[in-house]
């Protein structure tokens, strides 16, 4: 693990509402609200770890730091310069300086451009290199990426899953970016491939000097290449620990249930699931107070009134729960 110092990314009070509308006019007439008032932050050198049920608003955040698409509200610092003012060429900046690797590797390759093409891409437009010395640098990143340079000129339709998540990692890392988000990159890969691609991460994430926030469901993946998680709920941030408090003490109800389904690598110990009743609720219309009191199996009557704050318990544990 690297030494994590500064701050490198600060999210505050982050919203992120998309409009339903309605007539020839398109009037508005409701908010979806998909990210809802959540906080965090990512140290130099750390891998945050986001996760949650489908839906719940994890893609969209990582789009609204991008700033693929713009905030509702909020704001974004990244080492200290407000992500939302930037423009001209100190946006061209920022978009070098953070990166991401997306789900499929089937779409998100141009299928058009050739392998050396579509990692070189950045390159150019950036002005880093050309000719030669572009060529080159895309041949290193193919070989540090677990790929042969003699591919250059191959097309994506040649390659499996994952060895095309292999090139969009390369892509990647072609601007020497210093956070690379992760969007549940090998979610669509087989088991033994996830792990290749798991450890290859990890493996550039110190070669590189890389920070992460690595997106996804599966908290058996998540365990293995975070410092810390954070657990999403309906647009909000339920818990946030270190890893090994996540794992050891979850305090959130939410957290508690998503760890009971989490398989134990042994035949021999049980885990007592906890099934949850009824279905996420609408996140046009999200109940009252806690949102998760229409699921929980601890409610009380606090819950269902009076909306709870993300508090820290212990040092660097926060929760958004009344009863912790």
């Amino acid at each position: 693990m690297n030494t994590m110092n500064h701050t490198l990314i600060e999210v505050k009070d982050l919203k992120k509402y998309f409009p339903i509308t309605r007539g020839i006019l398109s009037r508005v007439i409701n908010w979806v609200k998909a990210v809802d008032n959540i906080s965090f932050h990512i140290r130099s050198g750390e891998t945050l770890g986001l996760v949650g049920e489908s839906g719940c608003g994890k893609t969209t955040v990582s789009r609204v730091i991008l700033r693929l698409i713009e905030p509702t509200a909020g704001d974004v610092y990244f080492e200290g310069e407000d992500v939302f003012k930037l423009r001209g060429d100190r946006l061209r900046k920022f978009r070098k300086d953070m990166q991401i690797i997306f789900q499929d590797p089937y779409s998100s390759l141009n299928p058009r451009l050739s392998v050396g093409s579509i990692i070189a891409e950045g390159i150019g437009a950036h002005k880093i290199a050309r000719g030669k010395v572009k060529r080159e640098i895309v041949e290193n990143l193919l070989e540090d990426v677990g790929l042969s340079a003699s591919f250059y000129n191959r097309y994506p339709h040649e390659f499996s899953g994952g060895q095309r998540q292999r090139i969009a990692i390369a892509r990647a890392l072609s601007l020497n970016p210093k956070l690379i988000i992760c969007d549940e990159p090998v979610s669509a890969l087989d088991v033994s491939i996830q792990a290749q691609i798991l450890n290859l991460l990890t493996k550039l994430k110190r070669e590189f000097q890389l920070s992460y926030l690595f997106i996804t469901h599966d908290l058996s993946v998540v365990e293995h290449v975070s410092d810390r998680i954070a657990t999403m709920y309906m647009g909000e941030i339920s818990e946030i620990a270190d890893t090994k408090e996540f794992y050891s003490n979850p305090l959130h109800p939410y957290t508690i249930a998503l760890l009971s389904a989490n398989p134990v690598p042994d035949p021999r110990k049980r885990r007592k699931g906890i099934l949850l009743k009824g279905d996420l609720p609408s996140s046009i219309d999200p109940p009252p107070g806690c949102r998760f009191h229409t699921r929980c199996p601890v409610a009380e009557e606090k819950c269902r009134i009076e909306w709870p704050v993300l508090r820290e318990i212990f040092h660097g544990h926060m929760v958004r729960c009344h009863l912790v």
